[in-house]
């Protein structure tokens, strides 16, 4: 998947979804280009062996086009998720792998999801109902098709984030399988310092 790099452009709607089928995936990302005027942020493969569609743009046309791609990635659709004002954090920690450090506090969430639009549902729920930083959003590849997400703040904040994530999350397609959170309060400063430089494994990702 190649992200576009006009992530500080992009609309006030996000879509995204996640296709087990990659000939019935290209046909929607065909489809919705045609049927609306919709920015493609990234689209293509990613683990494991999914096609994933992420475009944005204003609400009407975004609607239009997330209609007929969903309809023609059936049956093959394994999650999606249509933000009509999406938190305007989560594209760039997407498409730029934008990472913010720190907000004050000493506490940290952490969230895995089975499929990156569930994340993104939670994610979104959780910046808008709770004082607290996007540290990363890491979705699909690298993750075995999973999604990541690491959030700083006090706890309190924190705490209800991922509570308000959870409630996001049971509105999902998708099942609950692989889906996780976690709070982690008064983490260690080499800890923090280690989020901070993101969660791969290694600097640059091996495949």
């Amino acid at each position: 998947m190649a992200p576009s790099s006009t992530a500080a452009a992009h609309g006030p709607a996000l879509a995204m979804l996640d296709i087990d089928d990659v000939p019935r995936g290209m046909l929607a990302l065909d489809i919705l280009v045609k049927e609306a005027e919709v920015d493609v942020y990234a689209a293509g493969t990613v683990q494991a062996g999914r096609y994933l569609l992420l475009f944005g743009g204003e609400v009407a046309p975004v609607e239009l086009s997330y209609d007929k791609a969903v309809a023609a990635a059936e049956p093959g659709l394994r999650d999606t998720v249509l933000l009509p004002d999406a938190e305007p954090r989560i594209a760039p920690a997407i498409l730029d792998a934008a990472r913010r450090w720190p907000c004050p506090g000493d506490t940290l969430g952490v969230l895995q999801a089975g499929t990156s639009p569930t994340m993104l549902r939670a994610v979104d729920a959780a910046l808008k109902g709770a004082e607290v930083d996007l540290v990363q959003l890491r979705v699909a590849d690298g993750l075995g098709g999973r999604a990541i997400a690491t959030l700083w703040g006090q706890t309190h904040d924190v705490e209800a984030a991922l509570e308000l994530a959870e409630r996001a999350r049971e509105r999902s397609m998708a099942p609950a399988q692989g889906w996780s959170a976690q709070t982690i309060r008064n983490v260690d400063p080499t800890v923090a310092r280690r989020i901070g430089h993101g969660t791969h494994f290694y600097r640059e990702w091996r495949g």
